[in-house]
């Protein structure tokens, strides 16, 4: 029996691990479009072995196996998944979802000039990027931790071209191609490229006509107006984060307008840790601040929170928006005027000696606990967040003493005893 032989009949006694695989990374994946707002086409496989066995028989002609654990070194993509992207921009954001969500072993951009057609094209053939990662470690995960798999990202467009060129050009069932049918296929590859263009300028109009109708109506909606309206450069910088808990406040306070919103990302600070939509929810919460009513028992509902967790989740929250109201009376009286930091940076109040050394690492930890109620997930138990909140009340309590404003510090003082 022959080294392909041999690994064949083994595959196809792990063929459903394989499958496995591909499918949880799917998964993660599909979660992660949902909560960013991206519309995108989520596809799976593991490599079928009839088709492997074909692929290993005509690389063997090149490799010269000499054991099955060559042929498993050498074949990176046993678990396959595809991402088709509506829009070929947001191609970022998926870059995004993958390093936060797997370890990437490699990651190749298309077109690659060391890749030699059979054919002079006109155009410039396949677009996209193709990631090996392998799955960060989780109990229920455990098994397939040190198997790599192959993510593919492109448009849906250039998916389906490419599908049609593998199978008709590199996979040649029905016979070598003549020089005219790979004209042909040359031919179709411009047009899925005047189509990626098309999609973007269609990405770009949906976007203008949300600003004209001044209504945004759903977490779609609202990706696409922020990556139309965010300094693009600032992609490059900053996570755009979970559009769905976005959306989810907007939805509760039915008080923004897309003019106003504009306004908002305009304000985004790329110098902060934070993602684009952290910190747009965050300039919401301040801006749309009042102690009786700071619209967070309809948010944290629809995060199917239980009504008791959310009643503190909301004191915690309501007094992470009073200290953020404080520290930006410590900013220069231009920058105040001009709303330049509606989400504040802490650093710079411990060299005002408002902070010690040890309050900054508080905050910087406690920032992590709203972000993460504010998302619900990892949430403290109850004992924690008490001791949490009471942590963060005492420094908000140092700042809120300190306010020039001797009336706005009057204020924040009975709110903070109101919580």
């Amino acid at each position: 029996m022959t080294v392909i032989e041999n690994f064949i009949k083994q595959y196809n006694k792990e063929f459903d691990y394989y499958q496995n695989l591909s499918q949880i990374i799917a998964t993660k994946i599909e979660d992660q479009l949902f909560n960013r707002g991206i519309k995108a086409i989520v596809t799976f496989r593991a490599k079928r072995p009839d088709r492997l066995r074909d692929k290993l028989l005509k690389r063997n002609e090149d490799k010269k196996y000499k054991t099955v654990e060559d042929i498993y070194d050498d074949i990176v993509d046993l678990a396959g998944i595809r991402i088709s992207l509506y829009f070929p921009s947001e191609r970022k954001i998926i870059n995004e979802i993958i390093t936060e969500l797997f370890h990437i072993d490699k990651k190749k951009d298309f077109p690659n000039e060391a890749h030699t057609p059979k054919y002079t094209k006109r155009f410039s053939g396949y677009w996209a990027t193709h990631y090996r990662i392998k799955l960060k470690d989780e109990s229920l995960t455990k098994r397939y931790l040190d198997t790599l798999a192959e993510i593919q990202v492109a448009s849906v467009l250039m998916h389906a071209w490419s599908e049609v060129e593998h199978d008709l050009v590199y996979k040649p069932f029905s016979g070598n191609l003549s020089n005219e049918e790979l004209a042909i296929l040359d031919e179709i590859n411009g047009l899925v490229l005047s189509g990626e263009i098309a999609l973007e300028r269609l990405q770009s109009a949906m976007a203008e006509r949300i600003k004209k109708s001044n209504d945004i109506t759903d977490k779609y909606e609202l990706t696409n107006f922020i990556l139309n309206n965010i300094d693009k450069n600032y992609l490059n910088k900053i996570k755009l984060g979970d559009t769905y808990l976005l959306n989810n406040y907007l939805d509760s306070i039915k008080k923004v307008n897309t003019e106003d919103f504009y306004n908002y990302i305009n304000k985004i600070n790329i110098n902060l840790e934070e993602s684009v939509t952290d910190q747009l929810l965050s300039m919401l919460l301040s801006e749309f601040y009042t102690t009786e009513n700071l619209n967070l028992k309809t948010y944290f509902k629809n995060l199917h929170i239980s009504e008791r967790k959310a009643s503190n989740f909301e004191s915690f929250v309501k007094c992470w928006v009073i200290l953020e109201k404080a520290v930006r009376e410590f900013y220069p009286s231009d920058e105040i005027k001009r709303k330049l930091h509606l989400v504040p940076d802490f650093t710079f109040l411990q060299s005002k000696n408002i902070l010690t050394s040890e309050d900054s690492n508080q905050l910087r930890y406690l920032r992590q606990i709203r972000n993460n109620l504010l998302h619900g997930i990892n949430t403290p138990t109850d004992k924690d967040l008490k001791e949490n909140f009471q942590d963060l009340k005492r420094i908000t309590e140092k700042i809120v003493s300190k306010i020039p404003n001797k009336q706005l510090q009057k204020e924040l003082q009975k709110e903070l005893l109101d919580l």
